[in-house]
């Protein structure tokens, strides 16, 4: 199996970055932010079915399914994919889901697609979104129809777990793209919005070059 989407844009500046090596973005651990409002969600849903677009290989997938979770990543590098079950040295199942190829093992199903090819007929509905440096890393054209794709996933009374950055896009070209607080609610109206936490993260090179020592990283609540 191999990749098949052909991308453009910012998903080209993605799929170079896995293919040099140039995943500084992948954490190897859970997301502090993730770890630390991860029980907001288990309250309500102790085992809950989570999509997560643009996945990568992060460990936040594994973590989840460790904790009971059913958890299913979208991602269109299949070096990513299959990268993903290597680290977990897993030998995963392979499948299908609509139409695209995938991986399986342990909770976890890593389907390698564009998410826009993909509609709740093949993969369901989920309890949980979480976007851990999805959107920040999507072109602006396309966040109205990535939100409207991600809403069309929810079950009824369903919520989003959105981490995203934002620093002074002034200085330096996306991606990945600053996410204000103002644009969180402007993309997720009429949505509850509760931003949960801040905190200062370290940034790339690139950035850093630029006059960016870092960003500031937020959860938000999406309900």
């Amino acid at each position: 199996m191999t990749k098949e989407l052909k991308p453009e844009g910012a998903l080209e500046f993605w799929a170079e970055r896995w293919t040099t090596g140039q995943t500084g973005f992948h954490e190897g651990k859970p997301n502090d932010l993730l770890a630390a409002h991860i029980a907001r969600i288990e309250a309500k849903t102790p085992r809950a079915r989570i999509l997560v677009p643009l996945s990568g290989k992060a460990f936040d997938l594994r973590w989840l399914a460790e904790r009971g979770h059913e958890v299913v990543g979208i991602e269109f590098v299949w070096e990513a994919v299959s990268g993903f079950f290597e680290d977990w040295k897993l030998e995963p199942s392979p499948i299908e889901v609509g139409g695209k190829p995938a991986l399986r093992a342990k909770g976890v199903t890593i389907v390698c697609a564009d998410m826009f090819a993909l509609t709740p007929d093949a993969l369901g509905h989920f309890d949980v979104i979480y976007d851990r440096a999805a959107l920040v890393a999507l072109e602006p054209s396309t966040r109205t129809r990535y939100v409207e794709t991600c809403r069309s996933f929810l079950s009824e009374g369903g919520v989003t777990l959105l981490v995203a950055f934002a620093y002074d896009q002034s200085r330096a070209p996306g991606p990945p793209f600053s996410i204000e607080r103002a644009l969180v609610d402007e993309l997720y109206a009429p949505r509850q919005i509760e931003r949960l936490e801040t905190r200062a993260v370290p940034t790339s090179k690139r950035l850093t070059e630029a006059g960016i020592a870092a960003l500031d990283e937020s959860v938000y609540l999406i309900a």
